[in-house]
């Protein structure tokens, strides 16, 4: 087959080995275009975590994805060294009569991932309404080949907690995930 002959023409990245280009009869290089990795994960349950106690949001369902794994259900793990944009939202919750304070980083096998860390109040309940917030924001984060990381939560309260709730009617609204995260490569 005549496609075949020339196999030994295409350029392939050494550590992902992904096909990145060809090599024309003059010697001429030609680079492709390189497919960005993504991915999103669902949590469809409350989470809780101990006081003081650094916990990792978790998730159940990956929504869509192309090119990165997970792992321990907690875990987004690269498959080829690259920047990401690492984005989500958190559902929380405080059934308290006094406010409380939540911190959220990143974490790897390191440990925290330096300057990462957010602090944010929950509201107190108020009348029977439980105090709400939602916290949203990104993060930039190069990651090498099999690296993974994490987003991390604690609090000073256990009572405090990521909800998820289930399809509400009047008006008809879609479940509410407790955490929504979204993994995008934008650069090499």
């Amino acid at each position: 087959m005549a496609y075949m002959r020339n196999w030994h023409r295409f350029l392939y990245d050494d550590v992902t080995h992904d096909l990145v280009g060809y090599k024309d009869d003059d010697g001429g290089e030609f680079y492709f275009q390189r497919v960005p990795h993504y991915l999103q994960l669902l949590a469809t349950g409350d989470q809780t975590a101990l006081a003081n106690t650094a916990t990792p949001m978790g998730f159940d369902v990956e929504d869509v994805g192309d090119g990165l794994q997970t792992r321990d259900k907690n875990k987004i793990v690269s498959t080829r060294d690259a920047v990401y944009n690492i984005q989500f939202s958190a559902q929380l919750v405080n059934p308290d009569s006094a406010e409380h304070n939540v911190s959220i980083w990143l974490a790897n096998k390191d440990g925290a991932i330096a300057n990462t860390n957010t602090e944010l109040t929950v509201p107190k309940k108020h009348g029977s309404g439980d105090g709400h917030a939602v916290a949203a924001w990104n993060w930039f984060v190069r990651l090498d080949a099999t690296e993974w990381v994490q987003i991390m939560w604690s609090t000073p309260s256990a009572q405090v907690y990521l909800e998820a709730k289930l399809a509400q009617s009047s008006p008809a609204r879609p479940v509410t995930p407790s955490v929504i995260i979204t993994v995008t490569e934008v650069a090499a």
